[in-house]
């Protein structure tokens, strides 16, 4: 059975970086007891390559299967996977990163606090683990 990983990136509402990594810190402990669930990690872009405020979720299962399991328990509810609005269809916003502006972005997930930008859901193929 492969560990998966699924990655969110994020671009938090101005001024409100702080509340933004709280919404996302938060969530993760609120997935604690969710079978199959590994644990996972909120991180900073630190070098400046990105849009201000921009964080990345990382979220660890067991397996796909896991992974899936967590997802109609948690579709309609607030949080920063799904659109605050659910009838809301449109896509991640990452384009702004690569087009060169600062598009006006739509800070939909999580009560308003974040833009999501991309998100990947990864089965792992690989491990390197270095030698002690």
């Amino acid at each position: 059975m492969a560990k998966r990983r699924d990655v969110f990136i994020y671009v938090c509402d101005p001024g409100k970086v702080g509340e933004a990594q709280a919404c996302l810190r938060d969530f993760l402990g609120s997935l604690d007891g969710h079978p199959g669930y590994l644990g996972g990690s909120v991180l900073e872009e630190v070098a400046g390559e990105l849009l201000p405020g921009t964080l990345v979720l990382i979220i660890e299962f067991e397996s796909t299967e896991a992974a899936r399991a967590l997802w109609p328990k948690i579709e309609n509810t607030t949080n920063p996977l799904y659109p605050d609005d659910k009838s809301d269809k449109s896509p991640d916003q990452g384009a702004a990163f690569f087009n060169g502006t600062e598009l006006p972005l739509k800070f939909s997930r999580g009560n308003g606090l974040l833009a999501r930008m991309l998100h990947i859901h990864a089965a792992e193929v690989d491990e390197f683990v270095p030698a002690a």
